[in-house]
């Protein structure tokens, strides 16, 4: 693997034995590994820095029903939350089939399975749950196929590499998410096709209401679903309320989709995301800028100082 002059081709030490120590946890049974991940998640809450201060930003823009204590009551589930999911994320990427067998209850599978029957492959709309790399996995054991998958890849090209070969584990593909033209190869090949259009990429977007916000929210969808005649249902994947397990749920095909207007498609996406995620708040990936990008003449939703973090490609 070729790098620029200066770049580094090897990870870290400290990265090789967190990543050891990773493969090691995500061979244990599945409920000891929980009860670690809940027990660290405290303390690894108390580490957030500055992203506890974008979830409280989040937070009080998207709840302002709830008094301050109520609010600094739901950032702190939401850190917490946050923590479990660094330990679902190593258990998508590196359990054996044996530790994830049985975890997840999956309900409206047979809306997927009928999609896929019509040839034409299928766009899963994920969401920004905190769990989402599990949720691709559990979705690919669910039908028994892998799926392919648009992604956003690491800044760090050596611990992409790693990352990546452990998403092939579940991913038979994956692809960044400016290569419109293999995700539409997919469809065609009639592979479900897997991707979250709650994100703002700063290309393809328009604002559309999120919880009483305007945020900036891919637009791809509905131009994915013009240019295959591929089918696009929402997927979504949450915690048991006992913090062990989790419930994979399909929604029926969006019916009349697209509409030929782009915005209200994004924003029909975008409505029942928040539904979801008002079912469980605690369990939405709060902790990341999700408003960054404001409509001209509208205050930043953030501190100067949470603004200033490097650009991911």
């Amino acid at each position: 693997m070729k790098r620029a002059a200066g770049q580094e081709t090897e990870l870290s030490p400290g990265l090789r034995i967190g990543l050891g120590l990773a493969r090691w946890l995500a061979r244990r049974p599945y409920r000891w590994q929980m009860r670690v991940a809940w027990a660290l998640a405290p303390l690894l809450a108390r580490l957030a820095g500055k992203r506890r201060a974008i979830a409280a930003a989040n937070i009080a823009l998207c709840f302002p029903e709830l008094d301050a204590a109520a609010q600094r009551v739901l950032v702190e589930r939401n850190l917490r939350s946050t923590a479990v999911s660094l330990f679902e994320t190593t258990l998508a990427w590196f359990a054996p089939r044996e530790v994830t067998s049985g975890i997840a209850r999956v309900d409206g599978l047979q809306h997927l399975q009928a999609a896929l029957a019509q040839g034409r492959g299928v766009v899963c709309l994920f969401s920004h749950f905190t769990m989402i790399e599990l949720g691709g996995r559990l979705l690919s054991e669910a039908i028994g196929r892998p799926m392919h998958q648009m992604v956003r890849p690491n800044n760090d090209p050596v611990l992409e590499a790693v990352i990546d070969a452990a998403r092939r584990g579940f991913c038979e593909r994956t692809f960044e998410k400016k290569d419109l033209a293999t995700l539409l190869r997919s469809l065609k090949a009639g592979h479900p096709v897997g991707y979250a259009p709650d994100q703002d990429f700063n290309v393809h977007m328009a604002f559309v209401p999120f919880f009483g916000q305007p945020a900036a929210t891919l637009t791809m969808s509905s131009r994915i679903a013009r240019l295959s005649g591929a089918p696009v249902l929402q997927v979504w994947v949450r915690r048991e309320s006992s913090g062990f397990g989790y419930v994979l749920d399909f929604d029926p095909p969006l019916a009349d989709f697209p509409s030929g207007d782009v915005v209200a498609d994004t924003a029909r996406i975008m409505a029942r995301l928040e539904q979801k995620v008002r079912e469980t708040p605690e369990q939405y990936l709060w902790a990341h800028r999700r408003f960054k990008t404001r409509p001209e003449g509208l205050a930043s939703a953030y501190p100067e100082a949470l603004l200033k973090e490097r650009h991911r490609r």
